[in-house]
């Protein structure tokens, strides 16, 4: 099975940087979203440092055998960068960035999926949506432990709070899972400036909707700005279709 991807990043409307990063590598069948976070632009330096490390960690040559591994070594390396450059400027101190990376191995017909923070992993199947990745937030942390909080109890929490990113620390600790993928299937990556203002409902009946990947991301991005537009947006899909070519890649522009 093979599979093709595109992906589309918009700054949204209230907003004066664009601080998402999305990465097509269909040539190593990865694939990446990226949200910055940090003052005086840091967010926009991390989440551009993560994309280009994951990325060049696969075009210089990984030294691990297995995709997983691969995958794993790489967004471990780009923590690795991105905190030794917050450790040493005074501009970038504090800066770091959530991750939701994927990565295929064609031969095994499985999904690796890698994330740190509130970036997220969905997949469609047979007409329903489920999500893949649990956000690394302080919402999502105090459903996790007291799942009988009340909306009055969590509109104390900020929700903008995450518990994990990457460039935070000399080290990252990532969720990391195994996917089986059938034919058919649609993968979403997404920055919460999609997932925090469209509901899953809409979301999967968007993508059901649009044959093209990339008109179905234009249209995601499209949802969010009528929605308010209150962060930066950022979709990756990929799709899984028969046939034993190449990954192929239609990418619209981007602003990420």
């Amino acid at each position: 099975m093979r599979a093709v991807a595109a992906g589309l990043s918009d700054i949204g409307k209230q907003r004066i940087h664009n601080e998402d990063r999305f990465i097509l590598l269909p040539e190593f069948n990865v694939f990446a979203v990226a949200d910055g976070m940090g003052g005086h632009q840091a967010g926009e330096v991390a989440s551009r440092m993560a994309a280009n490390a994951i990325a060049m960690y696969f075009r210089k040559g990984a030294r691990e055998r297995s995709v997983s591994d691969k995958l794993r070594a790489a967004v471990s390396h780009a923590n690795t960068r991105i905190f030794a450059r917050s450790d040493d400027s005074r501009k970038h101190r504090g800066m770091g960035t959530t991750i939701v990376a994927v990565a295929y191995d064609p031969s095994l017909a499985e999904l690796f999926i890698a994330h740190a923070g509130d970036s997220r992993c969905y997949r469609v199947r047979d007409g329903r949506m489920r999500q893949l990745t649990r956000d690394h937030s302080l919402v999502a942390d105090a459903l996790l432990h007291h799942p009988d909080l009340s909306e009055r109890d969590l509109a104390y929490l900020p929700r903008n709070v995450i518990t994990r990113a990457l460039g935070v620390g000399p080290s990252v600790d990532l969720d990391f899972r195994t996917e089986h993928v059938e034919l058919g299937d649609v993968y979403l990556l997404c920055s919460d400036g999609l997932h925090g203002l469209v509901s899953d409902e809409a979301i999967a009946a968007i993508i059901k909707g649009h044959e093209s990947l990339s008109d179905a991301c234009a249209a995601l991005i499209k949802e969010a700005n009528d929605k308010g537009g209150r962060d930066n947006i950022t979709a990756v899909l990929v799709r899984i279709e028969d046939g034993e070519e190449p990954w192929s890649t239609r990418t619209p522009q981007s602003t990420g």
